[in-house]
């Protein structure tokens, strides 16, 4: 793999994508506990509940030649697979759909691994690979009887298998295990191995293959294939997984005398080439928990490459437009992907004197930062959002149920009606007049949430922060309300505040991770903050109703230049008036401690419109509160 190869595979397997691909895998496997991993160990299984894919397997993405003949078969065009973003997507997708298939129709762990008829280690490797022949077959059979879209992928599968000219290069390439040594110094030994091989692999051509031309089978095992051929055909058909496992069963009572009397075990390596692995079904593999896999029973109507009867089908006609629409989803993708991977976020600086504030703080730096998205903050941000999920879901009633209630909306460019909008008045065909109609309508409201970053935020305060931020942006998100998320805080000796746009209006899903980094540091200046705020909201909304809603647990005070109380008290009061004379409303929460109201008696001072909080399991109502009586 070359230097450009490695860098596209490493911005692929971005933890942006491998979300994508694991909420794909919950919504197919119909479990929103499956979990998707990405790995370079050139296999992907699964265990029933999670799923491992390597979108590199075999070197495929970058093989050319292999590629190019892939895409002759598949009728694609040349310059699709070409595209290694697109061959990743692909590939990692026909993986993630077979597997969720197995976590649907198969179960775990395989009974290879606890029949009694097996009673060496070889016996349960060959009744196991028989069942993984089987159930790959009749997966596939699924993903194109029962699914729509997904048949391009399972067929691309397959067929770019055939045209690999690499080996594995992942940890699948690995010496003979210590158990086989003793075949090496046994030639009858080896030979009844090799000849076993032969017969799987001719089945397995034979059954997940059928395009291939299979010429006439060695006299060794001519047998016992014509014996077998149509069990396999025929248990690939069979609709719940113990009757698929009883034809398994019965192929490997016929073909007993091939397996070889040893206590060694069997080298699958080149059988897990052509099947793609064969880890799912491994004997030895096991389920999280030790807890039982049980499945679904579903007929299929015909396989991935051939009807009933076994002959060759055509593919879906609409699969070429069905593979340009995943296309079209997988560029979209690839450039999300890449600005998240590509943006190491961005600082702007301002000052004091960029503002209409006091000359206090015209010589004081304003640092607004807008950080880089860290996807590892997923986790946590997750297990706060499925804490307060119920909260969650509650207020996003109430607010639609608000948004749902009658508004009064002008209906314009009417020929007659209730009004006349003078600005129409020249219209040629008369159309001035408007009238007044009941309807649905988001707000025209933006709300900008600015909160105290400094250190006495640190604690229970900093947590009530966090977990409200979370909960506000859920909501406002899901009403389609207009918000911002910032916190501030002032440098202790240093002339200058630092401002952090966690998220920002119109922002991306992944910016709703940096309300983790919230954290309680500093000093706070917040008349500077707050003309800040009103700049920004100018800025980057346009709406009627603007709205600054404060977060603050004490009085503004910098060490820097000794801006204390009274004159820091006075000077954000100033700051406030005005800005709520120039049309931006200003509502502060004073975070107090338990039945105190210390915080609150010092703020009143400074906002005329001001909500004491002295428990923070009610802080997130408040917000919402406010917000829904703007409403």
């Amino acid at each position: 793999m070359n230097k450009i190869s490695e860098e596209i595979l490493r911005r692929f397997q971005c933890d942006y994508i491998r979300m994508l691909e694991e909420n794909f895998a919950q919504t197919l496997a119909e479990n929103e506990n499956v979990r998707l991993f990405f790995i370079n160990e050139n296999r992907a299984f699964t265990d029933g509940r999670n799923i491992v894919v390597d979108p590199a397997t075999d070197g495929l993405f970058y093989d050319v030649t292999a590629l190019q003949c892939t895409s002759k078969y598949m009728n694609w065009k040349p310059e699709i697979l070409s595209d290694k973003w697109n061959a990743l997507h692909i590939i990692t997708r026909a993986q993630t759909i077979h597997e969720c298939l197995h976590i649907l129709y198969t179960d775990f762990p395989t009974k290879a691994a606890t029949d009694p008829i097996c009673d060496t280690k070889i016996k349960r490797k060959v009744l196991a690979l028989i069942s993984n022949i089987i159930e790959d077959a009749y997966i596939e059979a699924v993903g194109c009887s029962v699914y729509d879209n997904m048949e391009f992928y399972l067929r691309f599968g397959r067929v770019s298998r055939l045209f690999l000219t690499r080996l594995s290069e992942g940890t699948a390439q690995i010496n003979l295990k210590e158990e086989t040594k003793q075949a090496e110094n046994n030639p009858e030994l080896k030979k009844q191995t090799e000849t076993l091989l032969d017969y799987l692999e001719y089945m397995i051509t034979f059954l997940l293959y059928p395009m291939c031309k299979l010429e006439e089978p060695p006299t060794e095992i001519a047998e016992y294939i014509e014996k077998t051929k149509q069990l396999f055909l025929d248990g690939s058909f069979a609709p719940s997984p113990d009757e698929r496992y009883e034809y398994a069963r019965k192929i490997y009572d016929v073909i007993l005398p091939l397996i070889p009397d040893t206590e060694d075990d069997l080298d699958d390596e080149r059988l897990s080439e052509l099947i793609g692995g064969v880890k799912t079904h491994s004997p030895d593999s096991s389920t999280i928990g030790g807890e039982e896999h049980k499945s679904r029973t579903q007929t299929v109507t015909v396989r991935l490459f051939t009807d009933k009867d076994g002959n060759m089908r055509k593919e879906d006609e609409n699969s070429l437009y069905k593979l340009m629409l995943a296309l079209s989803e997988f560029s979209n993708h690839k450039n999300e992907a890449l600005s998240i991977v590509l943006d190491n976020g961005f600082v702007s600086i301002s000052h004091g004197g960029d503002f209409d504030c006091s000359v206090l703080h015209n010589h004081i730096k304003i640092n607004e930062t807008h950080p880089k998205i860290n996807l590892n903050l997923r986790k946590a941000y997750q297990n706060i959002y499925n804490k307060y999920r119920v909260s969650i879901n509650s207020y996003n009633t109430r607010f639609a149920q608000l948004l749902e209630s009658h508004r009064s909306l002008r209906d314009e460019k009417r020929r007659f009606g209730s009004g006349i909008n003078s600005a129409r008045l020249g219209d040629p065909h008369k159309r001035c007049w408007y009238r007044n109609i009941d309807g649905i309508d988001v707000p025209d409201m933006s709300v900008l949430l600015l909160i105290d970053g400094s250190g006495s935020m640190q604690g229970k305060r900093r947590n009530g922060a966090v977990n409200s931020s979370i909960i506000l942006h859920e909501v406002l998100k899901k009403q389609g309300i207009k918000h911002a998320i910032v916190e501030h805080r002032a440098s202790f000796v240093k002339p200058e505040i630092d401002v952090n746009v966690l998220v920002d209006f119109n922002s991306r899903n992944e910016e709703k991770y940096n309300l983790m980094k919230i954290k309680a540091d500093g000093d706070n200046r917040d008349a500077l903050a707050l003309f800040w705020a009103e700049k920004y909201i100018n800025k980057h909304t346009d709406c009627e109703n603007k709205l600054i809603i404060v977060i603050s647990d004490g009085i503004p005070m910098h060490e820097y230049d000794e801006y204390y109380p009274p004159v820091s008290i006075k000077d954000t009061a100033n700051a406030a008036r005005k800005i709520i004379k120039r049309g931006t409303k200003i509502i502060a929460i004073s975070l107090d401690e338990d039945g105190s109201y210390d915080c609150y008696e010092m703020l009143k001072e400074i906002y005329p419109q001001l909500i004491a909080c002295n428990d923070l399991t009610r802080l997130t109502g408040q917000l919402l509160g406010l917000i829904a009586k703007l409403l």
